[in-house]
């Protein structure tokens, strides 16, 4: 969205500070406690390291006065127990103080950027936003990149770049030899962090993208599974969507082997302690130094440069997070040209209605080379109801959207009382408009709360009158759950005619001194739209209406029929007086019209009038039908409803077996995985041996026998090396292999059972198409991670 290219000018420092700009007093209280956390949290080890080489010098060197020897022991000691309570605090404040300001910054932004987006113009969402779905991918992606790096990133840099300073500080001040040698190493140590960052980041990415082709199969055959059954597509939908995993399943498996080699890589600190154990033997035997500072130092300086690694691994999401941080923000700072979160402006103290445009000329915003109204003029009186009628693209819709200032002409002036509406306060000039367009938006909630859009702080009696008044409170009232029955996503449990009225009844509500009603029956069944006009016609009494119409038999009864083309106002009058003229434009529309109405009559009529009838019919039983199916079957059909209520089936237990067994194909894969997370789950404790050892080794006497020794585990921690490289491939390329065809096994069998229930259960609210496309998605994710993980832990604990 916009800014993102500012995003990428901007200098790195100055636009991570957009990470950190919803923060208020409190988070920078909780920020500073989490930093001395993080601190603290990092130095404790290298401090652990230091007091432990005093432990083993101490135990190594054996007690040359009994009294010394204890007194030293007890001091380590308690050290150590302090060290751990401090440790404690540390990780608290780490832990606690960034996942509370995160979630703190985080929700602040997602509701200013939402704030921000409503505040946009109509402008704004025609030139640089591509989708609503681009909107709601900002609101929720970007914030939570940014709650993701301030939660457990940047924590987790401050420890780690703590943990490097302090563990080479420590390992400078022991043995200050061993680390000028060993630093070097610091560089194979950061290598398979990055490499993990560049590589899987990378394919992560690609998944990601991937993983929408499915989703997008999926979800359009849910939202339209009435298409779909109707034409037996089922099987060409499963073909399509198996199709769809293929790339993910095997950048999946890619991401798998790339996983192993990254993880195996760190295998090489095996190696670098191969080096130390050599060289510190050296310095033992030639040089003097203790067995226990030799350890110390040694593991100072892996640990740090491990620490380095994984912290400069966090950079790429800083990156990330400060990008998304600059799109918010730019979303957030932006001043729409109609400004509707703007309180400056006049309010008028009585309306009358008379609405007047005066020589206006406009063109949209995204066709800036194609005008609409050149020296558009129109006045209708206060009271009184206007038709807009004429051909497509002539302005009907237009006169509608400048009126509801969603955009300002670009010349003349659109005028409410004789008051230029840019004058106006937006806010409250909307209040006194009621709209009801051709396709009514519902949200998916009650049909009280749908008509509560249009008056927040109305009463339950102002909801009943407003329905009454739309002709709407009978239907509703004949529903078991009455005002509280859900009309579904995008009000789909509701007939067209219901929909439009629910929406005459929350335009009425608000009480507006102006209706305007766009093509409000054009989609509506010939007894619907009936019933919609007769709500219609009794919402007008008294306000100043604008009907855009294309059925000229619904404007009959209009005080004025402005008939328009290309933009201009052609003939202005009353039915009687446009039609009175034979070579009118008016005139015109209304033969076309009833030329039409005929043909269609009489292709439908075929054996006779009767049919005709019965056709009209059987056509207003399907629409009636239609809403029928489309009603939630588990509440509007009330005691019938009741009558049907079945006890849930008793669903079986969770069985690991059970899943082992979908994974049946992949046996190979298993025992291969198996083999490897077996051996892995001996390397920790052969290396603890090899370690615990090696210290012993450092304290003998005998240097034939420390050379001796010293070569042997060297060899040992090379071969530990190679083996935690190769087994590392090993388990994580194979229970990768198994994790994926799991996964996509299992979406393939939801969707195939999805697609074989009745329609009835669709329209359930929990079964929305968003509800059943997160569970394709999210479900099979999590069985297919548990299983691997179960499966290495499992084996690695048996070792």
């Amino acid at each position: 969205m916009g800014g993102a290219a500012d995003a990428k000018k901007a200098p790195f420092g100055s636009s991570l500070m957009s990470v950190f700009m919803h923060a208020d007093a409190a988070d920078v209280a909780l920020m500073v406690l989490g930093l001395v956390g993080a601190i603290g949290d990092g130095i404790s080890t290298p401090a652990m390291l230091l007091i432990t080489s005093r432990i083993f010098n101490d135990l190594g060197s054996g007690p040359d006065l009994l009294q010394e020897f204890s007194s030293k022991i007890d001091e380590n000691a308690r050290n150590l127990v302090f060290l751990a309570l401090g440790c404690w605090v540390m990780a608290f404040l780490e832990g606690y103080c960034w996942s509370r300001t995160a979630e703190r910054q985080a929700s602040r932004m997602r509701a200013r950027y939402l704030a921000a987006v409503l505040r946009q113009d109509v402008e704004y969402f025609d030139l640089k936003v591509g989708s609503t779905a681009e909107v709601i991918a900002s609101v929720s992606n970007d914030s939570l990149v940014v709650q993701d790096v301030l939660s457990e990133k940047v924590p987790n840099f401050v420890m780690n770049a703590a943990m490097f300073f302090g563990s080479y500080a420590v390992a400078l001040a022991l043995l200050w030899r061993l680390t000028l040698v060993a630093l070097p190493s610091v560089l194979l140590l950061i290598i398979p962090g990055f490499m993990y960052g560049r590589i899987l980041i990378g394919l992560a990415r690609r998944i990601r993208e991937q993983y929408t082709r499915p989703g997008a199969v999926a979800e359009q055959a849910i939202s339209s599974v009435r298409t779909v059954y109707s034409f037996a597509a089922e099987r060409a939908t499963m073909a399509q969507f198996s199709a769809a995993l293929e790339e993910s399943t095997r950048l999946g498996i890619k991401q798998g082997l790339a996983k192993g080699i990254a993880i195996g890589s760190n295998g090489i600190t095996f190696a670098i302690w191969a080096f130390n154990v050599w060289y510190g033997s050296r310095l033992v035997m030639y040089h003097g130094y203790q067995g226990g500072t030799v350890f110390a130092a040694s593991a100072s300086i892996i640990l740090g440069g491990l620490a380095l690694g994984s912290g400069l691994s966090n950079v790429k999401y800083f990156s990330e997070a400060s990008a998304a941080g600059e799109r918010v923000l730019a979303v957030i700072r932006r001043v729409p040209k109609i400004d509707s979160g703007s309180d400056t402006g006049e309010e008028l103290a009585n309306v009358a209605g008379e609405v007047e445009f005066k020589n206006v000329e406009f063109c949209y915003p995204s066709r800036p080379e194609s005008p609409i109204f050149a020296s558009f003029c129109l006045r209708v009186p206060a009271g009184r109801t206007a038709a807009l009628v004429g051909s497509s693209g002539s302005g009907k819709s237009t006169v509608v959207a400048l009126l509801e200032r969603f955009y300002d002409p670009s010349g003349g002036e659109v005028a409410l009382d004789g008051v230029d509406i840019r004058r106006l306060r937006l806010k409250w000039l909307r209040a006194q408009i009621g709209l009801v367009s051709q396709e009514p938006a519902l949200f998916a909630t009650s049909i009280m709360e749908n008509i509560l859009f249009g008056k927040e702080d109305a009463a339950p009696e102002e909801v009943t009158a407003a329905a009454k008044a739309a002709n709407a409170h009978n239907f509703i009232s004949q529903l078991p759950q009455g005002y509280d029955t859900q009309v579904g996503e995008r009000g789909v449990q509701m007939s067209g005619g219901q929909k439009q009225r629910i929406a005459i009844a929350r335009a009425i509500l608000k009480s507006p001194k102006i209706l305007l009603l766009d093509e409000a029956t054009s989609a509506l069944d010939t007894e619907s739209e009936r019933v919609v006009q007769e709500a219609l016609d009794l919402a007008s009494v008294g306000r100043t209406t604008i009907v855009v119409a294309h059925r000229l038999s619904t404007i009959r009864n209009a005080d004025m029929i402005a008939v328009m083309q290309y933009g201009e106002v052609k003939e202005l009058g009353s039915h009687e007086e446009l039609i009175a003229d034979e070579n009118g434009l008016y005139s015109s529309l209304v033969r076309l019209q009833q030329t039409r109405e005929s043909n269609e009559v009489d292709e439908v009529s075929g054996a006779g009038s009767t049919s005709a009838v019965g056709q009209s019919s059987s056509h207003s039983m399907s629409r009636r039908f239609s809403a029928a199916s489309r009603s939630s079957s588990a509440r509007s059909l009330g005691d019938a409803g009741d009558a049907d209520h079945t006890e849930e089936p008793k669903l079986p237990l969770p069985s690991f077996r059970r899943l082992l067994m979908l994974n049946a194909p992949e046996w190979r894969q298993a025992l291969m995985g198996g083999f490897s997370a077996i051996v892995f789950g001996g390397i920790q404790p052969a290396y603890a041996y090899a370690m615990g050892s090696m210290i012993s080794v450092y304290f003998l006497t005998d240097h034939n026998e420390i050379r001796d020794k010293t070569r042997a585990y060297a060899l040992i921690f090379v071969a530990l090396a190679v083996l935690s490289f190769l087994i590392n491939i090993g388990q994580h390329y194979n229970f990768g292999a198994m994790g994926e065809y799991l996964t996509k096994r299992i979406r393939e069998q939801m969707l195939t059972k999805i697609l074989t229930f009745e329609i009835g259960w669709f329209d359930r609210d929990e079964n929305s198409s968003g509800a059943i496309c997160s569970q394709l998605a999210k479900d099979a994710n999590v069985v297919s991670t548990r299983q691997k993980l179960s499966m290495l832990m499992l084996q690695r604990k048996f070792i």
